[in-house]
């Protein structure tokens, strides 16, 4: 059977409809010319210049990706439809490009040579963006019937960035743990908007863990009057770092007087607050110290028989000293409200939980109870019931129910949402919450916009106004004096930037995202970022930094008490063990992933497991198995966001009916796949099923097919830069032009992937099946070796280890 390269000029017009539609939307100008990428016009001094579609295209190409050099490889394949053109043909329609635009091969105003590469657009744009709506690139109807002709796109609403596989988990959803629990504090929150707006102009206060003198059962005092003091000091207007920030900071990082050099050094309050509690025989003493670095301290010291209300004393002797009017506290909170906060700021859901069930029928009832109980449902991974106690608190506080509160309800019943994977539940919730948050409380407010960005990403509908969010959260957890929730914001932009196909820029934020969290020892956050490290490097085709970063991980696992989060770990570090080829551990912790009894409501880590294990299974010569695994996982993406999840396990369980030579369920198979993809939007979609349609057209014997597919393929592969994203689809492309003889055609291919094939064993391979296949002995002895260092447990295929034919040295057309 001979594969050619698609010759006919079939496939340009298709990519030129398809990229100038859907990507380019503005008119953009330089000198005295205008070019508009969507009626396909140039001109100069507003008159039209007439150009043929090739020249306008490379024109347009150029500008789409002037953030960059352009390979005349991708060139060829973008404008003819093909890799393999001709230098003449290329350097004709630069030639006349540059004419058109009044440059020249000497000057070089517009378009720049790259010697030995290709060429680059450098003049200066200027975008005007045109008043009628945008369109979105819809992934086009396919068909896997033998008479179907190439594909051919179509275009709906507007396109989207390549989106990258970052899952639910990969994103921070900011603590749902906030200062202001109780009724008191949400009340009076509201009474002096203007001394807030002040206090936020300086930023001074940290309060510090209190050292506690009493026995064993009245440690959680320790961090329940922090909380207090803290909750008492913003109430009366003054700027107070939040509690979690300090709690991160000092756990497990020795006493009071250590504490306080730390704090002071990390975040440089002007004043630091000292609580100490100690017990006597006839009850309790708060001592409360206000220590200036810049001058004596002062303390109040209350007595009582309770310690909360000597706490909460002892805080309204203390404000005259900070220029605030000491007020009568109010209405004291129930102790059990103090004791399960302290064990949420400790992270410590399980003691947390016990509280609340230890506590009576009517303390349970308490709004501000049923608050807690969801958040430490959230924190225990029990999503689920989660939503439901957000939905029942919601239910008995009404319309009328104090603002505030309802607006944490809210935000924890979106939070709940998005790891339920009802995204656009999640977003109508956060909505809701900002609503009756109003102006009043910053940290919350930055935390509920942080999350609405995060449910807005994970949609994929709305990049643009997810990053708003994030901008929105940043300003506003700055005024709050939230560092730690702002380092959060720093790694939800970088997960965006991977979802858009930048995983480079992706890795620096969750780099800069760890440094803070590692500051902070924010262990649950610290994870994320590690994962998504991960996950970034195996993008960038670097799986032994995937696996340096997944065993940092796994040692932090150990120490984790979020469920949820330990999976994502324990899922990316079994990625990049599978990328190192240890395979029979990350098909182990994999396996321990799916059947994990605390999985149910993970449906994402569930579903990407089964998707990633039924891979490894194909990969090792177990089709029926993977074509199990690969129908569990679409079973369990058929709602939610699991689109890219979902379209990886198709391509999986298509290939593995094939293996097992089942080649009319496979056609039945693609023939629903593509149904399915008629209506995605998501253009790593639509590479994964035009690289399935590429393949099922060459198991069907459709060579002209299956060339022009997967030329599309790897032209909208390459255009978002993802090594990953190339990897995949020139390595099934480059095997099969090697295995049918096509090896001037396959050359250029899999020179693509010479730059990784030091790092990634499937691009190691396939130069070595090429060089093989041409006779190339001291290149093929050179490659073998290296896809050997690579390989770990995989097998060498004997077509790739068997001595080259000698007689291979002339190239076939």
């Amino acid at each position: 059977m001979q594969l050619a390269c698609a010759r006919s000029s079939s496939m340009a017009p298709h990519l030129r409809a398809r990229y100038a539609r859907a990507v380019a939307r503005r008119i953009f100008h330089f000198d005295s010319y205008s070019i508009d990428l969507a009626t396909r016009e140039l001109r100069h001094a507003g008159q039209l210049v007439v150009l043929s579609p090739k020249v306008f295209d490379c024109i347009a190409w150029l500008i789409e990706h002037r953030d960059r050099a352009v390979g005349r490889d991708e060139l060829g394949a973008a404008i003819w439809g093909k890799a393999d053109v001709a230098d003449t043909q290329l350097v004709q329609a630069i030639l006349k490009a540059r004419r058109a635009i009044g440059d020249t091969g000497d000057e070089q105003r517009a378009i720049r040579t790259i010697p030995r590469f290709g060429y680059r657009w450098v003049a200066e744009l200027d975008a005007e963006e045109p008043a009628a709506p945008e369109t979105a690139l819809a992934a086009p109807p396919l068909s896997a019937s033998p008479s179907a002709g190439p594909p051919q796109a179509t275009v709906a609403r507007r396109a989207h960035p390549f989106r990258a596989r970052w899952s639910i988990a990969a994103f921070v959803l900011l603590a749902l743990v906030a200062a202001g629990t109780t009724r008191l504090y949400l009340r009076q929150a509201q009474t002096r908007p203007a001394e807030r707006d002040v206090a936020t102009a300086q930023r001074n206060i940290a309060v510090l863990p209190a050292a506690i003198g009493a026995e064993r059962d009245w440690t959680w005092l320790r961090l329940g009057v922090m909380d207090l003091v803290a909750e008492r000091l913003r109430d009366a207007g003054l700027a107070v770092v939040p509690s979690d920030n300090v709690v991160s900071l000092l756990r497990d990082r020795g006493e009071a007087e250590t504490a306080e050099r730390i704090v002071r050094e990390a975040i440089a309050p002007q004043w630091v607050v000292a609580p100490v509690v100690r017990r006597n025989a006839s009850g309790w003493v708060v001592s409360i110290e206000l220590r200036n670095v810049d001058g004596q301290p002062r303390a109040v010291e209350v007595a009582d028989a309770d310690p909360v209300v000597a706490a909460r004393r002892a805080v309204g002797g203390l404000l005259p000293a900070l220029g605030r009017t000491h007020e009568p506290s109010g209405e004291a909170a129930d102790p059990l409200v103090s004791h399960i906060r302290a064990a949420l700021l400790g992270n410590d859901f399980v003691t947390a939980q016990r509280q609340l069930e230890a506590a009576a029928p009517a303390q349970r009832d308490l709004p501000e109870v049923r608050l807690l109980q969801g958040q430490t449902d959230f924190g225990l991974g029990r999503f689920e019931l989660a939503r439901e106690r957000f939905t029942q608190l919601l239910d008995a506080l009404g319309e009328e129910g104090d603002p505030l509160l309802r607006a944490r309800a809210e935000k924890g019943r979106a939070a709940s949402l998005v790891r339920l994977s009802d995204l656009r539940g999640a977003e109508r919730d956060y909505e809701a919450a900002l609503a009756l948050l109003g102006n009043r409380e910053p940290a919350l407010e930055g935390q509920i916009y942080s999350g609405r960005g995060v449910a807005r990403a994970l949609r994929g509908e709305d990049d643009e106004g997810a990053m708003a969010d994030f901008g929105r959260a940043r300003i506003a957890l700055q005024l709050a004096g939230d560092t730690l929730a702002m380092a959060g914001v720093e790694m939800n932009e970088g997960a965006l930037k991977g979802r858009r196909g930048r995983p480079d820029e992706a890795l620096a934020s969750f780099r800069a995202a760890e440094q803070h969290f590692a500051r902070f020892d924010s262990r649950s956050n610290l994870a994320a970022a590690l994962a998504n490290q991960i996950e970034a490097h195996l993008a960038l085709l670097d799986p032994a930094r995937a696996l340096e970063v997944g065993e940092r991980g796994q040692v932090l696992a150990t120490r984790l008490a979020d469920p949820s989060v330990r999976r994502l770990l324990a899922y990316w570090h079994a990625n990049a063990l599978s990328a190192v080829g240890r395979l029979a551990e990350a098909d182990e912790q994999l396996d321990a992933l799916i059947r994990a009894p605390d999985a149910v409501d993970d449906v994402g880590i569930r579903a990407m497991s089964r998707s990633r294990k039924a891979t490894l299974a194909l990969a090792t010569g177990r089709p029926r198995n993977a074509a199990a695994l690969a129908r569990e996982a679409l079973a369990g993406t058929a709602a939610g966001p699991w689109k890219d999840v979902r379209s990886e396990a198709w391509l999986t369980l298509i290939r593995a009916l094939r293996s097992e030579g089942n080649a009319a369920e496979a056609a039945a198979e693609m023939a629903r796949f593509s149904d399915w993809a008629r209506d995605v939007s998501d253009p790593a979609v639509v590479v994964t099923v035009r690289l399935a349609q590429a393949e099922q057209a060459w198991g069907d014997h459709r060579d002209e097919v299956a060339a022009s597919t997967y030329a599309e393929a790897l032209a909208l592969a390459e255009r978002f830069t993802v090594p990953a994203e190339i990897a995949r689809v020139a390595v099934s492309w480059g095997t099969t032009l090697i295995a049918d003889g096509r090896l001037e055609a396959a050359g250029p291919v899999v020179g693509r992937l010479a730059r990784w094939s030091g790092s990634d064993y499937s691009c190691a391979l396939l130069q070595a099946r090429l060089y093989r296949a041409l006779g190339q002995r001291p290149a093929w002895q050179a490659a073998l070796a290296q896809a050997r260092s690579l390989a770990g447990e995989r097998a060498l295929p004997a077509t790739v280890t068997a001595e080259p034919d000698s007689d291979a040295l002339a190239l076939r057309p």
